[in-house]
């Protein structure tokens, strides 16, 4: 065999070979499944259905109380004592229900026996079977499902006796919560919990605690020298006043905006 023969017979080889090579690589592209894509956008759109359903039941927990809220011993020496236990009870619930919901519970003392005696002088015209906060507790969330999941387990655990809505209706500083008062099912005490949303309850224990000392330094002030206030302390309080609110609705906005995850 030639040169010229040898060159014509690789060529064709050659040739043969990357008519091969193409055919396979046909063949792998008919087997090539693209990403499906709608699947993710129908869990995204899942995902903020349900925030939309959250969202509109939280506007929608009505502010309420109970005609007649009262705990169960008039005698402060035994309802503190019987505190103690309620606060344990409440402690349990917390945790159960911040495991179920992703929330983070924060379990104080009860309340001093020194501070809960000032309340029902001062506020609670000296009953004793009046004061609902001498057991406390409170829930944390990082969002609005979070926290509604939180309050449907709660009242599943507990009997609820009011309810105050300031995710609907703010405070004048524009902070938000829900405060809510239960009955324990074992101890049958009344007992506070609060539920909370963390960019909101960090500005609560953080910046607007200290625009509330500067507010309430030029209240007292004023207080002690018997007179209203001047211009230039109206300024202040309303200017702090403003500053609270914007960082409130700042925060609340950011809730009402979550970023979509695939679920």
């Amino acid at each position: 065999m030639d040169m010229k023969s040898i060159l014509r017979t690789g060529v064709i080889l050659l040739f043969m070979l990357g008519r091969t090579s193409v055919a396979n690589a046909d063949t792998s592209a008919n087997n090539y499944v693209e990403p499906d894509f709608d699947v993710q956008q129908k869990y995204s759109l899942k995902s903020q259905k349900f925030f939309q359903k959250s969202l509109s039941g939280l506007y929608n927990v009505p502010s309420w109380q109970a005609d007649s809220i009262q705990q169960p011993y008039s005698d402060f020496a035994t309802l503190y004592q019987n505190a103690e236990l309620a606060q344990h009870e409440l402690s349990v619930m917390m945790h159960e229900i911040a495991l179920a919901s992703d929330a983070h519970p924060i379990i104080p003392t009860v309340k001093s026996e020194q501070r809960a005696k000032v309340k029902i002088a001062q506020e609670l015209n000296g009953q004793v079977d009046r004061i609902t906060d001498l057991s406390r507790a409170t829930l944390i969330t990082d969002d609005i499902p979070s926290l509604m999941q939180a309050f449907e387990l709660l009242n599943k655990e507990a009997r609820i006796v009011a309810v105050k809505n300031r995710f609907k209706n703010p405070a004048p500083s524009g902070y938000r919560d829900l405060k809510i008062l239960v009955e324990l099912p074992k101890t049958q005490l009344i007992a506070e919990v609060q539920l909370h949303l963390d960019e909101i309850a960090t500005i609560k224990n953080g910046e607007e605690h200290k625009i509330y000392e500067q507010i309430q330094k030029i209240e007292r002030t004023a207080q002690a020298e018997a007179r209203p206030f001047n211009d230039i302390e109206q300024a202040k309080i309303k200017k702090l006043r403003n500053i609270s609110q914007q960082m409130y609705q700042d925060a609340w906005q950011q809730y009402l905006q979550p970023t979509t995850n695939v679920v």
